[in-house]
């Protein structure tokens, strides 16, 4: 069961210092593409372009709930999903540097593996960014 007064806080938290942030990410230059944060996205997005063919035993998969659908698969959809994944937490795990950089961590964040599982973790690390970023 979800306790949604702790995520109605923790959304709660997260707005507020993206708000607090928004003066320092609009005075820092929102290059894409250069940062590490934005290769490990391009990457990411690559890696999703290739679970196309497998999103139907993806969802077949998933239809019993709690995990991903590609945690339960092997071969080729798993390893694509697995590779996925990875850079997703990677992203999590790098220090923004642009407010293109943040735009990310919210877009990863906010993607269904992530939260499937991390998730508080996830919007715990989009805080720390938006808040070193308004610094």
């Amino acid at each position: 069961m979800i306790n949604t007064k702790t995520l109605s806080r923790r959304a709660l938290v997260t707005g507020v210092t993206l708000a607090a942030a928004a003066p320092a990410l609009a005075a820092t230059s929102a290059a894409t593409g250069t940062t590490s944060i934005a290769k490990l996205w391009a990457e990411a997005q690559a890696l999703g372009s290739q679970l196309a063919t497998h999103r139907s035993a993806i969802t077949a998969a998933a239809s019993n709930g709690g995990i991903p659908g590609w945690m339960r698969l092997g071969g080729e959809a798993n390893r694509i999903a697995e590779a996925r994944y990875g850079k997703l937490i990677q992203i999590l795990n790098t220090p923004a540097k642009t407010a293109g950089d943040l735009a990310i961590l919210g877009k990863v964040s906010q993607d269904e593996d992530i939260l499937s599982g991390a998730r508080s973790w996830a919007s715990e690390r989009l805080a720390s960014a938006a808040t070193s970023l308004a610094a």
